[in-house]
């Protein structure tokens, strides 16, 4: 994946069993938002392809990526004020 000049990925492949738990650690503009954002359909690679289940899911709109079972959330730091510290954890 490039923005410009940058190369953002570069020759990912990723494989992922059923019900596995998986964490994408990196330093910032390591490319985790990017990879994820490329796989739920945000983005549109800029080569290559993306498949789940065995079909191509590259550059689908985002609303099929979820029909298939690929959701994503985003980080909010935002805090609730009326909520204990513990609480908002």
């Amino acid at each position: 994946m490039r923005f410009g000049g940058l190369v953002a990925l570069n020759d990912v492949s990723l494989s992922i069993d059923k019900g596995a738990v998986l964490a994408v650690i990196g330093p910032n503009g390591a490319g985790k938002s990017t990879l994820f954002n490329v796989v739920t359909g945000v983005y549109r690679p800029t080569s290559g392809r993306v498949t789940f289940d065995g079909a191509e899911i590259t550059g689908r709109p985002s609303y099929e990526v979820v029909d298939r079972g690929i959701a994503r959330t985003f980080q909010s730091s935002r805090l609730f004020s009326d909520l204990s510290v513990l609480d908002n954890v």
